[in-house]
This record gives structure tokens, C-alpha cells and sequence, in this order.
């Protein structure tokens, strides 16, 4: 089986806090159907993807900074 090419340099992985949660994306757009990740659709099409993209297409919600933390 093969592993999606950009699997090491994907920069959607600093977004997850969460090693399982990153874990779950990974099994199942990088190491299996990464023909599918939408991510990887646009790398290809030379057009720059959104930070919060997800394989499946959907964009994560980051939350706002808190204005207040130093």
C-alpha cells in the first residue's frame, strides 16, 4: 500500500492538538485513499489550499484567538 506523497510535509497537521485526532485523518486520506483528499486534489491543480481544508473537503472551524492571552 502506498502513502500520499505529501504525507510528510501536509501542512493541515499542525492544526490537530490531538495525536488520535490526526491519527484518524491520516489513516484514512494518507496511508489509504489519499487520491481523494481534497488537499492533495488542489497541490496538484497548482491552486493553494485553505489551512483549516480537510481531506474530505469540509474546513475546520479554528477558533478565534483569545485578545486577552499573553
Amino acid at each position: 500500500m502506498h502513502s500520499c506523497e505529501r504525507v510528510s510535509a501536509c501542512p493541515m497537521f499542525p492544526l490537530f492538538s490531538r495525536k488520535a485526532t490526526l491519527g484518524v485523518w491520516k489513516t484514512l486520506y494518507c496511508e489509504s485513499n489519499y487520491e481523494n483528499c481534497e488537499r492533495l486534489k488542489l497541490f496538484h491543480a497548482h491552486q493553494p489550499a485553505p489551512p483549516n481544508l480537510l481531506p474530505n473537503g469540509r474546513l475546520l472551524t479554528i477558533p478565534p484567538e483569545d485578545e486577552h492571552s499573553s
